[in-house]
């Protein structure tokens, strides 16, 4: 019988050996492009645009918040652990899940009342909104603040950040 331990063993093997012949059937000359010894030869130029700073920060969102589920489920997952371990993961698993809702909710709210790109983070009682967007005012500020405000029944500290 296959259990979740064999299930994850065979298919990380699998995906090493598919790998492994990959690099070994590619050409030696594309190969030295991928393994390149002087990393200091090749300048790249990254150019960030407004839409890809809130592509950033979601990004590393998204990875903080399945890192903290991963972990959580792995304490749900476990038999050695009590009752009450499990029933405290279970509800912040909860919590995480309802936290990036609300900042979904919030974010669609502010991008379609104020036309403007936004990303919000929720933490700690802490409610942190990033602009992007050529408008930078302290009216607009306030009115996003309000809204927050009204949308996070006054619950955060809300600040605005443009960039």
């Amino acid at each position: 019988m296959i259990n979740k331990t064999n299930l994850w063993f065979l298919t990380l093997s699998s995906i090493i050996l598919v790998l492994a012949i990959y690099y070994i059937a590619i050409p030696s000359s594309e190969t030295s492009l991928v393994f390149s010894s002087n990393p200091e030869s090749e300048k790249i130029e990254t150019n960030i645009q407004e839409s890809e700073v809130l592509t950033a920060m979601r990004v590393t969102k998204e990875e903080e918040h399945l890192e903290s589920i991963q972990t959580l489920q792995e304490i749900l997952l476990n038999t050695s652990k009590s009752v009450d371990e499990k029933n405290e993961a279970y509800e912040q698993i909860q919590y995480l899940n309802s936290t990036k809702a609300l900042e979904e909710k919030l974010e669609s709210t502010i991008n379609n009342t104020f036309n403007v790109s936004s990303f919000v983070e929720l933490k700690d009682n802490k409610a942190k909104i990033v602009i992007v967007g050529k408008k930078h005012s302290y009216t607009l500020a306030n009115d996003i603040i309000n809204e927050a405000n009204k949308e996070l029944n006054n619950a955060y500290y809300v600040t605005v950040k443009f960039e």
